[in-house]
């Protein structure tokens, strides 16, 4: 769990840090490499590589030692991370129902977490099951991208969110079996395929983050990546992995169904509190931005 945390703060270190920088290059670079070649030679951008890659590592470690479905809903916690570090870094006012939403967000995935009771499963996957996971993997991504091209601001940050988590949630089943290579060897890892499948997932996860990012709407793109991401690994590692979560009771399934709409109602209010309609006016009447000084 304490490396789950860790991770958990890591990764809104680099929301914050790359956002920032992300929204500042224009908008024909968006999915494109040259993207991250213009932001590779901004040092606030790069310190935020750094912290992604700190969260990377921590939770790799997690994933080592946990299932997949109890160490990713615990890196969404990373949202109040966020909210916090983008108030204190860039200034930006985040409003009382963008607060809410977020604690809303964080005690669903509490709840989620300790009503089912994940338990871990088997390391690696058959493939016969990926040859099913993958094309509606690969659907779910191209189908989010595909309504971002049409979309406002913040819903392709939410949209682009969305697809990058798909493609991190496989990455971290894919991270697990690329450890469990490593427990055989340093290079026992090299004649498998997976490790080189997850270095894709992790590639294109990461271009697609900042893509989100560079739509300029933190909360929209954070929230939609850590209400996703733990959905979607869930899945993956039940149906996949073979890990289990318990349902003790009527009771306890009416929590779960609770926590779930709490998580999409959350994440709905995060997608527009960043709309300039939603922010309200300052006290002498102009809007005010997430984003002022």
């Amino acid at each position: 769990m304490l490396l789950s945390l860790v991770a958990a703060f890591l990764y809104p270190l680099r929301n914050v840090l790359e956002q920032s920088e992300a929204e500042t290059v224009p908008d024909e670079h968006a999915l494109r490499p040259s993207l991250l070649v213009r932001l590779a030679h901004r040092r606030r951008w790069l310190l935020g590589f750094a912290s992604d890659f700190g969260g990377y590592v921590t939770s790799a470690a997690a994933l080592a030692v946990g299932a997949v479905v109890f160490v990713e809903p615990l890196l969404s916690m990373g949202l109040l991370f966020s909210l916090l570090l983008g108030a204190a870094i860039e200034h930006r006012h985040v409003p009382a129902a963008g607060w809410r939403a977020a604690l809303v967000l964080c005690l669903g995935l509490s709840v989620f977490l300790r009503e089912t009771s994940p338990t871990g499963g088997r390391e690696l996957a058959p493939p016969s099951i990926w040859m099913l996971a993958a094309p509606c993997i690969i659907l779910g991504v191209a189908f989010c991208v595909a309504l971002a091209a049409g979309a406002n601001r913040a819903a392709r940050g939410a949209l682009l969110g969305i697809a990058a988590a798909i493609s991190f949630s496989t990455g971290a089943v894919l991270t697990k079996a690329f450890v469990h290579y490593l427990g055989q060897g340093v290079f026992a890892w090299v004649p498998h395929w997976e490790p080189y499948a997850m270095a894709v997932a992790i590639l294109g996860g990461f271009l697609l983050v900042q893509s989100a990012f560079q739509a300029g709407s933190l909360a929209a793109s954070v929230a939609s990546i850590e209400a996703t991401e733990p959905v979607v690994a869930v899945l993956l590692g039940v149906t996949m992995l073979n890990e289990r979560v318990a349902v003790n009771g009527p009771a306890s399934a009416l929590l779960i169904a609770l926590a779930c709409v709490a998580v999409v109602w959350a994440v709905v209010v995060l997608a527009h509190v960043e709309e300039p309609s939603n922010l309200g006016a300052g006290p002498s009447g102009a809007t005010v931005r997430l984003d002022a000084p």
